[in-house]
């Protein structure tokens, strides 16, 4: 936890970041006193914050995330078998995780300067990612997928994405509005967007951790990037399962009513393109709240 202080209104902000970002990162703050973004000269350390407790309780449930064994969900229709993850999954302060991360946090930070600057639909950035090498080689994108570099620009009305290279899109079911698979068949993403006015990114996140751990049998927050709003939040899950099993990774995104569930599956045998495919896809995910 870092805080800054606004001497225009004389009140100081603070800010959780993740564990391996540096508090001389943070340049912009938005302040919680007055609403208005102000440049940080300084930041100063507060405090090393604990994980965030589970939700105790749920008021909605979304009606297409994956089914509960309780008889109160009767019509959520069934995610694939979650298969256990790799051991590198268990530890976030792993050098896989600390990397993989930082695309997340540059995400979180783009996010937040496009919200304070009134960014819109036609902003010259259609995706920030765990890809910043990607070029577009091709001119702009086109619908459902222009060429950029080695990976491919997805572009639906509700969202967008890179699409890895050797990774194919496929015929999404159980309601799902994408789905994407390794063209070595090691590794697969599925994405569910749903809208609900009345639910919060609580809520959200409490019914998506019920959700898969009913699969895979637990389920954890593993990396977490904080906003004020939903729209530059992003919560990432993971299942507690043996080494040398299929890892099994969920991001939770929010735009205005519409919720978004990003599930990828990689298999304990899969080459290092399609591990790193998936964690492309999970990372250029951008919602854009719009009909689906």
């Amino acid at each position: 936890m870092v805080r800054a202080e606004h001497h225009a209104c004389g009140h100081e902000t603070r800010v959780r970041l993740p564990g391996h970002v540096s508090p001389a990162a943070v340049r912009r703050v938005v302040c919680h006193s007055c609403a208005q973004a102000f440049e940080a000269p300084a930041v100063e350390e507060v405090e090393l914050v604990a994980p965030q407790p589970q939700a105790a309780t749920v008021r909605r449930r979304l009606p297409r995330l994956p089914t509960l064994s309780a008889p109160s969900r009767p019509n959520l229709p069934k995610l694939p078998s979650a298969p256990p993850l790799p051991e590198w999954l268990h530890d976030p302060r792993s050098r896989v995780w600390r990397l993989a991360s930082i695309p997340v946090a540059v995400i979180a930070v783009i996010a937040g300067l496009i919200l304070l600057q009134g960014g819109s639909e036609d902003s010259d950035t259609p995706f920030a990612g765990t890809a910043p090498a990607v070029t577009d080689d091709a001119g702009p994108a086109r619908e459902g997928g222009g060429k950029r570099g080695d990976a491919s620009f997805v572009r639906e009305s509700s969202f967008s994405l890179a699409l890895p290279a050797g990774w194919e899109r496929t015929n999404p079911s159980g309601g799902a509005t994408f789905g994407a698979a390794a063209e070595s068949g090691d590794a697969d993403a599925t994405l569910w967007v749903e809208q609900d006015p009345k639910l919060t990114f609580q809520e959200f996140e409490s019914t998506s951790l019920e959700a898969l751990e009913a699969l895979a049998g637990s389920a954890r927050v593993v990396e977490r990037v904080a906003a004020p709003t939903p729209e530059g939040t992003i919560v990432r899950l993971a299942a507690d399962n043996p080494p040398g099993a299929t890892a099994y990774q969920v991001t939770l995104r929010g735009s205005g009513d519409y919720w978004y569930y990003l599930a990828t599956t990689v298999q304990p045998d899969a080459s290092s393109e399609a591990v790193e495919g998936a964690e492309l896809i999970n990372g250029s995910l951008v919602p854009s709240g719009a009909e689906k």
